[in-house]
This record gives structure tokens, C-alpha cells and sequence, in this order.
């Protein structure tokens, strides 16, 4: 009979935990809050034609400089090798005359 009541005792206990829990959902269900996430599409959207046009401009400059590149006078190593000689025999021609 003592198991009995305990078993009982322990089933009110529980269903009145239940019942609280009850009230506090429909409690939430009644304030019915919503996610809203306009905004949040929105940031991406602004964020994403932010990135596409960076990365035209990026395109665009990558290609420019590639032009620029192409167009770049190069020097041969023999030639700048001969300009470093020569002038360092002009000076020290120079210094010889001075003194």
C-alpha cells in the first residue's frame, strides 16, 4: 500500500510539473514572436553587389596592368651590366683628373 501511495504522490507531482510547463508554452506561443530575416536577406544582397563590384574593379586593374606590363621596356642584363662599367669608369676617371 506504501508503494502505492508513493507511486500516486510521484504521478500528481509530475503531472503538475506538466501542467506548469503547459501554461509557460502557451504563455510563449501567446507573445508569438517571429524571426524576421528581411534584413538580414537584405545585408547579404547589399553585401553581395558590394562583392561582385569589387570584383569587376579588381578584373579591370589586373587587366590594365597586364597591358602595362606587355608595354614595359625590359633591359637585357649585358646592356645594364655595360651602363654600371662605364659609369664607374667615368668616375673613377673623373677622380683621377681631380687629383
Amino acid at each position: 500500500m506504501a508503494k502505492l501511495e508513493q507511486l500516486s504522490e510521484l504521478l500528481v507531482s509530475e503531472i503538475s510539473q506538466f501542467e506548469k510547463t503547459l501554461q509557460r508554452l502557451e504563455r510563449i506561443q501567446k507573445e508569438k514572436i517571429g524571426i524576421d530575416t528581411a534584413d538580414f536577406e537584405m545585408v547579404l544582397l547589399k553585401h553581395q553587389e558590394k562583392m561582385e563590384k569589387d570584383f569587376n574593379q579588381y578584373s579591370l586593374e589586373m587587366k590594365s596592368l597586364g597591358v602595362k606590363l606587355r608595354e614595359a621596356k625590359a633591359y637585357p642584363v649585358w646592356a645594364l651590366t655595360l651602363f654600371t662599367v662605364s659609369l664607374m669608369t667615368n668616375v673613377v676617371l673623373i677622380f683621377l683628373l681631380i687629383s
